[in-house]
Parts: C-alpha cells; sequence; structure tokens
C-alpha cells in the first residue's frame, strides 16, 4: 500500500468509528485507524522523515 491509500484508509477508519452504531464497532474501527497510523509512522521512518507525522485516530 503506497502513502495516499495508507492515509486513506487511516481516515475512513476513523471516519467509520465516529458514525459507529455500537461501542464495539467503535473500538473496532479505532484499532484499525491506529494500526494504519502506525504504518504510516514507520514508512515515514523509512523515507527518512526526521519527525514523522503523529497520527491519532481517537
Amino acid at each position: 500500500m503506497d502513502m495516499n491509500e495508507l492515509y486513506r484508509v487511516h481516515q475512513v477508519s476513523i471516519t467509520q468509528a465516529s458514525n459507529a452504531a455500537t461501542i464495539e464497532a467503535r473500538i473496532s474501527h479505532a484499532g484499525r485507524a491506529a494500526g494504519y497510523a502506525s504504518l504510516i509512522a514507520s514508512k515515514q521512518l523509512i523515507f527518512g522523515v526526521g519527525h514523522p507525522t503523529l497520527v491519532r485516530s481517537s
């Protein structure tokens, strides 16, 4: 997955978490967003970004 796709799926997961009908769904989507945020930060480090963007999904 390239960076644009990672940012896209991260944002989709955040939106799904905010619109979730149940707490279980909210937790699931927020967890997925956190995973994508971690991947984004890891790739930024690999690409040599000195201070990776901190993306929060809460």
